[in-house]
């Protein structure tokens, strides 16, 4: 069964009250959508993450409001930047909120884009941007064994002894890794390799469907050589769409609202590669393709003002 999510719009409602060009209708209620979400049928929700870029509703508290506003859905971070972050705290947050949601909680992980804003970010908190991803895998080192009840003692970057946590969240919250850098003959780079196969439950990349059976293959590869299941892993796939009368307007909407989101240009023919865009024939086929080539749960972002419109419209497209 193919599982849908949707991504709460975090930034959306801060991009809508801080600018008045932007026709985001600024007291949109984060909760009713992900309450009208839930009840059309989408299996998780999402929120995204960023410090001091790309201005945002902070991950984790909105979740914590998002589980007692809802039932059965899974949440989690699509994704965290956990690298930013000192992992104890983090370790005693995530399981917080595990325990709140009745183990609803999956961590989506990545370290983010080498765009300059990113790198102002990290610096600005303290973290060498260009080890970020070192980091990262440390963190999840840490904030695991915490999760376990592990006593931990750590030096480097985070210097601590006997850290132990006796809050374990109700059940271990599945890892899934993000990832936007993959080669067809080498795979992906060494330090997300080694995160996949110590900490990896499943793959959020943002690609296309002719990628991304190679990706997902090589992510079970590297779990089967670590000595793990790969038949329990998740095939996500994070995946742009609008649906509308046609395809010009739909991506119209799309680049209009990329246009306030990012700090950067994102090419059109990029994301007329990885999103989906269009009216409902369209949009169906193309999310079809992307089933066809092994995506399990896709990871839902609506770029568009008029989130409502487009959760109704996605939920009775794939009767939800």
């Amino acid at each position: 069964m193919v599982l849908f999510g949707y991504v709460l719009p975090t930034r959306g409602i801060i991009m809508g009250t801080k600018n008045a060009s932007v026709p985001f209708q600024p007291a949109i209620n984060i909760l009713d959508l992900a309450s009208s979400a839930e009840s059309l049928g989408f299996s998780s929700l999402w929120v995204g993450d960023s410090v001091l870029t790309r201005h945002r509703l902070e991950p984790l508290t909105t979740l914590a409001s998002v589980a007692a506003s809802t039932n059965k859905i899974q949440i989690g971070t699509a994704i965290y930047l956990l690298h930013l972050r000192h992992p104890v705290h983090v370790a005693h947050a995530t399981a917080t909120l595990d325990r709140l949601s009745n183990g609803r909680f999956i961590m989506g992980v990545g370290s983010g884009t080498n765009h300059e804003s990113n790198i102002s970010e990290s610096t600005n908190l303290g973290i060498r941007f260009s080890e970020r991803g070192k980091i990262l895998n440390k963190s999840l080192d840490i904030v695991t064994q915490l999760w376990n009840g592990e006593t931990v003692s750590s030096s480097g970057v985070y210097n601590f002894k006997n850290a132990y946590m006796d809050l374990p969240p109700l059940r271990e919250p599945p890892i899934y890794v993000a990832v936007t850098q993959f080669d067809k003959d080498s795979g992906f780079p060494l330090s997300i390799q080694q995160r996949i196969k110590k900490h990896a439950n499943g793959l959020m990349p943002q690609t296309h469907p002719s990628q991304y059976s190679s990706m997902i293959a090589h992510a079970r590869d590297l779990l089967k050589t670590s000595g793990r299941n790969p038949s329990t892993f998740q095939a996500t796939n994070y995946t742009d769409v609008v649906i509308s009368e046609t395809e010009e307007e739909a991506f119209s909407q799309a680049k209009d609202y990329l246009s306030y989101y990012y700090p950067w240009t994102i090419p059109d023919a990029h994301l007329k590669k990885v999103g989906v865009f269009g009216p409902p024939e369209m949009v169906s086929k193309k999310i079809n393709s992307f089933i066809d080539a092994g995506v399990e749960h896709f990871i839902i972002r609506f770029p568009t003002f008029n989130q409502k419109n487009q959760i109704e419209l996605f939920a009775d497209l794939f009767n939800l």
